[in-house]
């Protein structure tokens, strides 16, 4: 096992990777947002199973990748966040840390219900769920998590010049 840097250093090394996979996330996210806003009303109920296998193509890929996402974060970014943000256990890394075992549960519920072949409409009401909880992950990294990265940034990259 090969030892690991201290936690400054890991966020240090990884802080570009990190910034460039949560914009590109974010992105997918809005997309599966904004494909969540359809509004299927007035269309018969074939519309609701095509449109569900629709952003299902989507959402399975995406939410591999934020697990993945978030598993570098946890190693890298919230032991940092944590320090450089106050407030401690109910400070914003605690919120982002639930926020991922809250999305887990259901992501798992939408798994289950789509594996079950339970109707497009209750599968489309978990994954928008887990959409719901992820975009709020998202809001509070960028309102709190990334300001202090940004300015933890500049000064390592003050002292060092």
């Amino acid at each position: 096992m090969r030892p690991s840097n201290p936690p400054l250093l890991e966020w240090y090394l990884s802080h570009d990777q990190w910034r460039e996979e949560h914009e590109a996330l974010r992105d997918r996210l809005l997309e599966l947002c904004r494909m969540m806003k359809w509004n299927p009303a007035n269309y018969d109920y074939p519309d609701w199973e095509a449109h569900h296998l629709a952003v299902r193509e989507k959402f399975i890929p995406f939410m591999r990748d934020w697990l993945r996402h978030l598993a570098m974060e946890r190693r890298t970014v919230y032991p940092v966040a944590r320090t450089a943000i106050c407030g401690g256990r109910i400070g914003p890394v605690s919120v982002l840390e639930q926020d991922e075992r809250i999305a887990g549960q259901f992501y798992d519920a939408y798994l289950q219900a789509a594996g079950r072949d339970a109707s497009p409409e209750d599968a489309l009401s978990h994954l928008l769920q887990v959409l719901i909880i992820v975009a709020e992950h998202f809001r509070v990294e960028e309102e709190l998590v990334m300001p202090a990265a940004e300015r933890l940034m500049e000064e390592i990259e003050y002292s060092g010049s």
